[in-house]
């Protein structure tokens, strides 16, 4: 999933709140088709193994001396 939007829109929040880093204060927020709502950190751990947020500043996230593909086949390891 890539989730891009104007400054402001929400990206950071819906990225915490799919983290179940911030709880979602309305609607239902699903990943693989699994409601994560109410699961513990135990049920969120194979969940999260899977998820990444990349941060608005790229260079706190992505390591500028590998090349885009390096990154990539990194995260498919």
């Amino acid at each position: 999933l890539g989730l891009v939007g104007e400054s402001g829109s929400g990206k950071t929040t819906f990225g915490q709140a799919l983290l179940r880093l911030q709880d979602a204060k309305r609607g239902e927020i699903r990943f693989d088709n699994q409601p994560i709502q109410g699961m513990s950190r135990g049920e969120m751990r194979p969940l999260r193994s899977r998820m990444q947020i990349v941060f608005q500043d790229p260079f706190s996230s992505l390591n500028p001396r590998m090349t885009i593909g390096q990154i990539i086949e990194e995260g498919l390891v």
